[in-house]
């Protein structure tokens, strides 16, 4: 059994995938006053969840907190006795990065794209709906030509009460008017409508971009928060994954286990 660890800034995903198919998929939050010994004590919780479940071969990590790499790494080795591997430089992806900087870019987005790759022989572009919202573009050889990065409209949302006193916390739904007749509304409006044009042109252009060099049909994937469910449906693009960087996880994992 494969145990995939996503780690987030503010979530943490444990996957556990037996027989090409995930047998379940759990969320923590990623508190970073937490020990090692409470992140034992959960996985240990989530396996007894599972008793008909196999012993794990392997694990893998993708994180984009380093201060919570080596913490979970220690649980995951002390709960599942097996050897953990962190997705970064020199592990086999099937993604071919084209970047300026490599070492920068974030794992989630390597494993999100071995997941795209995966799923079309086209190029494609991956949103990634959280804490930001990332647009990235990997063309029809599998190469991952960059990203584009925004905050996510949750963070907007908790940047705009925390520096404007007067605007109210605002739960995030689709207004049915633009012309906002109270706070509430105007700041979902604002957001959410301001967004999804945002989205909308940063798909047009990056297609557009990614056509001029060579790209026939670009594909899109969406993943991460559900509210990005309703933003792709929307622009009428796109495919929306939930999972799409855990099953970049387990794809990785494939590649690199021996023959």
């Amino acid at each position: 059994m494969l145990v995939a660890i996503d780690i987030r800034n503010k979530v943490i995903s444990v996957g556990f995938h037996e027989d090409g198919a995930w047998r379940a998929i759990r969320r923590i939050g990623a508190l970073y006053q937490r020990t090692s010994d409470e992140y034992s004590m959960l996985f240990r919780h989530f396996l007894q969840e599972m008793p008909e479940a196999g012993g794990a071969d392997s694990v893998w990590i993708s994180s984009v907190v380093p201060s919570l790499t080596a913490l979970l790494t220690a649980s995951a080795k002390e709960v599942f006795g097996c050897e953990v591997h962190v997705v970064g430089p020199g592990v086999k992806t099937g993604i071919k990065i084209r970047t300026d900087l490599p070492s920068e870019l974030g794992s989630d987005l390597v494993c999100a794209a071995a997941a795209g790759r995966d799923l079309t022989p086209s190029a494609f572009i991956v949103v990634d709906f959280g804490v930001a919202i990332t647009f990235s573009a990997v063309n029809q050889a599998g190469e991952f030509l960059g990203v584009a990065i925004v905050p996510g409209a949750e963070t907007c949302a908790d940047t705009l009460r925390l520096q404007a006193v007067q605007i109210p916390e605002v739960k995030l739904e689709f207004p049915s008017r633009s012309i906002g007749r109270s706070t509430g509304e105007s700041v979902r409006s604002g957001i959410l409508l301001g967004y999804e044009g945002l989205i909308l042109h940063m798909l047009e252009t990056m297609t557009e971009e990614m056509q001029t060099l060579g790209a026939g049909a670009v594909v899109v994937y969406g993943t991460g928060d559900e509210i990005g469910r309703e933003f792709l449906k929307r622009s009428g693009r796109g495919t929306f994954v939930p999972n799409l960087v855990m099953e970049g996880l387990a794809s990785i994992a494939k590649k690199s286990s021996p023959a």
